[in-house]
């Protein structure tokens, strides 16, 4: 499950964001952009096979086979035991193709239920990607994802020379593929020092492995991630890999939002960009395997993403032709994710498949990810007016069986046709005498209507009604509408949508199909409905149908529009000091707040349950459940207590319950601290189970409400992590995870703190 990287808020040293950057030769008055409108990139089908060559002023760079400089512009996927949907054919040609990228990076972790754990369906996975990748043209990146722990030479890594083994006999010397070594070496115990002696251990670990590879006959390049989470380059160019190949890259990782672009002190290598301005001046080429455009703990700045700061950051890499990928290709909460969330009340996910048409649209984007892929494509970042939303209101898709309701008009001046329900859509036959193509002379054709319907369907905001129109070979057809509710019974027509032969696209089976739109301008009568704050709901709909064939079939009839968006903030309780134990007895939060990955965040209030003060917030957990369930899953945190557990054994807390619907599946609380001696992490083994189908055996209280009294063991951390007396725990997070629950409802929790 995806608990670390949901819960866990990764802390590296932030920095803050400054007003300006300054690349490479650039005065602090005139910072310099040139670099981020860029050319294309060149695909592996003319770069070939992957080399690092000197250049004229001594820096080594990445080249195509040609000796020509390349710069490889992608994303990573997330993990993929969490993000396995990304794996399809139609969401890798969207990366390679809309998107414009040419290299893909593989998150292959090790730890946290991946390659450890399912070594065969991990490696079955990557040979999926890696064969996607290829035939979509894009190079690939094989990512050892080491994380936790950060000492790519601890036991549980054991297994690498094996993988890659493994991987490069399966494609010997390939030129599309890249391996990288160990993703973020780190201190996260047991890890490495952030200096010469970590990155030996590093450089021990790394150069069997790729003798194992130049000596099995692959000369592909070669990443090898460096200490400090990857973001000291400059110790490997002190001290370089011996690589027979002369083909090893070293990997930089930065968050826009966390590392300063433009430190005032240019001696401190431990600061990212100078390290790499060391590692280049001193005779190593570095490649940003992955890089954010938010902070390292995942969080956003007002407005979405570090757009500064990553503007520079990438004129920087895009000038001194540096490689990168963004972080990442999922759906989470993540600010950095590149496609929207679920969020309770505001969005449902958007699907890691873009659809046959492999494109995903900018309404399924972040803001990260609309900006990942301008700068990918080297185009200028124009970002959606986000105060809207695209909805689309399907009124028809004729999967019962019958007509829906469709029938030939009583005003039709051909009565001939006939309508039948056809491979789920609805077939008009007889269309031989309703011939008349032209857009304005359709009164003659065909009419239908959904009379018989009991239509009944509200659309507001819509600005158009989309059909798809299906045949047995290309064709013109001829489509005009009068939608009608009770207020706006009938509008002529301005004129009829016509189709041509060229528009229709064979299908699997066989037949041909287009999609018609009929804007507002071709049909008032959409505006005059839709717009109408009284009455905008449809109750009738007359097609007047034109053919060159005796018969069509129409399905997907639909409204299409952008909703506003309320982006009022929700106003909670206050939120107070923070403190434990925390009672709420003084009318605040006691510090209490939403994670920020939380895809709940309701209203938290202070409410009486059980003659006491506790915090409330209501929450439904949706039907149709995430990719990442953790989404739908309320998370609450108490940041920066700095909390010692002393002599305690458990943490505790009462939990009420009062449902609007409970029948099905079980709501199970997790407990995490984010304490910095143990590596940020430390998660309660046990979790406390709520069995929705046994509640009513649950105790209730006078005024109604269930109570359970939460407790977690102290003692019992994943990992064989041990939280002594004095360990500083920083960070409490709850989370009451889905698990198929249907709960919808309130909850409340109240006396939350330790106890012996």
């Amino acid at each position: 499950m995806n608990i670390k990287k949901n819960i866990l808020k990764l802390v590296i040293s932030s920095a803050a964001l400054l007003l300006f950057c300054i690349p490479i030769g650039v005065s602090a008055a005139e910072p310099d952009y040139s670099n981020l409108v860029v050319s294309p990139a060149e695909k592996p089908s003319i770069g070939g096979s992957l080399q690092i060559l000197q250049q004229q002023d001594g820096t080594k760079t990445l080249c195509d086979k040609g000796r020509k400089p390349i710069q490889l512009r992608g994303m990573n996927t997330h993990g993929l035991q969490w993000f396995p949907a990304i794996l399809n054919n139609n969401a890798f040609a969207a990366v390679s193709n809309d998107w414009g990228a040419n290299v893909i990076r593989l998150d292959i972790y090790v730890t946290e239920n991946g390659y450890d754990t399912d070594p065969e369906g991990m490696t079955a996975k990557v040979i999926k990607a890696i064969d996607l990748s290829i035939a979509n043209n894009m190079y690939v990146i094989v990512d050892w994802h080491i994380n936790i722990p950060g000492d790519p030479n601890a036991s549980v890594y054991s297994g690498a020379k094996d993988f890659f083994k493994k991987i490069s006999s399966k494609y010997p010397n390939n030129p599309n593929i890249i391996y990288e070594l160990c993703n973020e070496p780190s201190n996260v115990d047991p890890g490495i020092s952030d200096d010469s002696d970590g990155w030996k251990k590093v450089k021990s670990y790394a150069e069997p492995i790729i003798k194992m590879l130049r000596e099995t006959g692959n000369n592909n390049l070669v990443i090898c991630g460096t200490p400090s989470w990857s973001h000291r380059p400059d110790l490997a160019a002190d001290d370089p890999i011996v690589d027979s190949a002369n083909n090893t890259i070293y990997s930089a990782h930065f968050s826009a939002g966390s590392e300063d672009p433009s430190p005032k002190d240019a001696t401190d290598r431990t600061n990212v960009v100078n390290s790499i301005k060391y590692a280049l001046k001193h005779g190593v080429a570095v490649f940003a395997s992955e890089w954010t455009p938010a902070e390292a703990t995942g969080l956003i700045e007002k407005g979405g993403i570090y757009k500064d700061s990553s503007d520079c950051w990438l004129n920087f890499l895009n000038k001194n032709n540096i490689s990168w990928c963004s972080w990442s290709l999922a759906n989470n909460n993540d600010a950095s994710a590149a496609f929207i969330p679920y969020e309770m009340g505001k969005s449902k996910e958007t699907s890691l498949d873009p659809g046959d048409d492999q494109v995903w649209s900018p309404y399924e984007l972040t803001i990260a990810g609309e900006y990942d892929r301008a700068r990918i494509k080297g185009i200028n970042y124009e970002p959606i007016d986000r105060t809207k939303q695209p909805f689309t209101t399907t009124l028809f898709d004729f999967n019962n069986g019958n007509t829906e309701g469709f029938g030939v008009n009583r005003d039709s001046q051909v009565k001939t046709v006939g309508l039948s329900n056809e491979n789920s859509a609805l077939k008009i036959s007889g269309l031989n005498k309703s011939s008349n193509l032209s857009i304005d002379n359709f009164w003659g054709n065909a009419r239908i209507s959904t009379e018989a319907s009991n239509l009944h369907e509200d659309i507001k905001d819509a600005d158009s009604l989309t059909m798809d129109v299906i045949t047995a070979s290309p064709t013109t057809v001829s489509i005009a509408a009068v939608p009608q509710s009770n207020t706006h019974s009938w509008a002529d027509p301005k004129k009829a949508v016509q189709l041509l032969p060229q528009d229709f696209k064979l299908q699997k089976d066989g037949s041909y199909k287009a999609t018609l739109t009929i804007s507002s301008e071709d049909c008032p009568n959409i505006k005059n409905i839709s717009s109408d704050p009284n009455d905008s709901v449809l109750t009738d709909m007359v097609l007047f149908i034109g053919a060159s064939t005796d018969s069509i079939s129409l399905d997907n009839i639909s409204f299409s529009g952008f909703h506003s968006i309320d982006n009022k903030p929700v106003v909670n309780a206050p939120v107070g000091k923070g403190i434990l134990p925390s009672t709420f007895e003084d009318s605040t939060r006691n510090g209490w707040d939403w994670d920020p990955s939380s895809g709940v965040s309701s209203q938290l209030n202070l409410e009486e349950a059980n003659n006491s003060k506790a915090m409330s917030f209501y929450v439904q957990y949706p039907e149709k459940k995430p990719t990442d369930e953790w989404t739908a899953s309320p998370r609450l945190t108490l940041s920066e207590i700095n909390a010692t557990r002393g002599d305690n054994n458990y943490f505790t807390f009462d939990l009420y319950l009062k449902p609007d619907v409970a029948t099905k599946g079980t709501i199970s609380f997790y407990l995490a601290f984010i304490p910095p001696e143990l590596g940020y992490w430390a998660l309660a083994s046990e979790q406390f189970n709520v069995e929705l189908a046994n509640l009513s055996q649950a105790e209730k209280t006078p005024d109604g409400l269930y109570h359970f009294k939460v407790k977690f063991d102290l003692n019992k951390i994943d990992d064989e992590k041990v939280i002594a007396p004095d360990t500083i725990l920083r960070d409490i997070t709850i989370v009451a995870y889905d698990k198929g629950c249907d709960f919808a409802g309130k909850m409340y929790i109240d006396n939350i703190g330790f106890e012996k």
